[in-house]
């Protein structure tokens, strides 16, 4: 039976500083995505035929400094198995816990926007059993800014899920997402929002030399859910 399920996000406290917190984390096993490209803002969400606008992003001072090559696209996996689309493959080289390596991208929204909420969220991919070994954590975050060309940071949303052979499958399409994330001090009016999808090493002791994931299918909805049809309902 099919389940309608609301994620719920863990907020960001300040600009660069998520962490990985004790509580509940939803996993989610993707049946079938929201036909939302006529609604996200996400510029290329779906990764059909390259990379580009999204870019390497690793984490940086404060924080542990992230490592791993640098993001491609790839076909297959394609969310959907459509043999002329593909998603983008982000790694990590394993260095200390909450180091980040993975992709971003930055993009204005037509005309500064009143954000109440936001429905945002990815779709990923573990591609080989190995990489379960609880050491890294999924982890999709949106980060909403005052100016254009994201500056001035006003509040940012993350969600995540330890990647572990305990509560999920390799080469299995799941789905990291919060329908309605409130920023702080709502509403807000933003100009522009980054959106991320990478890898959070966590606390767990590493047995790979180097980890990866596939992401698709991202959405940025503002003021507006779309339920997403799933079925298995995971909690770690």
């Amino acid at each position: 039976m099919q389940h309608v399920v609301r994620a719920r996000a863990n907020r960001l406290a300040r600009a660069a500083r998520s962490r990985v917190a004790a509580g509940a984390i939803a996993s989610f096993f993707l049946v079938a995505v929201p036909a939302l490209n006529a609604q996200t803002l996400v510029p290329n969400p779906h990764l059909d035929a390259q990379l580009p606008p999204w870019s390497a992003f690793v984490s940086g001072a404060p924080d542990p400094v992230g490592g791993g090559a640098a993001p491609a696209w790839e076909s297959p996996p394609d969310v959907n198995g459509a043999p002329t689309s593909g998603s983008a493959r982000v790694r990590m080289t394993p260095t200390l816990p909450n180091a980040k390596s993975g992709m971003a991208q930055c993009f204005d929204f037509a005309t500064p926007t009143s954000i109440q909420f936001l429905n945002y969220g990815m779709a990923y991919f573990v591609p080989s059993p190995a990489m379960l070994d609880g050491a890294t954590v999924a982890t999709v975050e949106v980060r909403l800014f005052s100016g254009a060309g994201c500056a001035g940071f006003l509040s940012g949303g993350t969600q995540i899920q330890s990647l572990s052979a305990s509560n999920l499958s390799a080469a299995t399409w799941y789905r990291l997402a919060d329908n309605h994330f409130v920023p702080n001090d709502a509403p807000v009016t933003a100009a522009s929002l980054q959106i991320r999808g990478y890898l959070l090493q966590g606390p767990g002791q590493p047995t790979q030399s180097e980890y990866a994931l596939n992401l698709d299918h991202f959405v940025v909805v503002p003021n507006s859910t779309t339920p997403v049809s799933l079925i298995r309902f995971d909690v770690e």
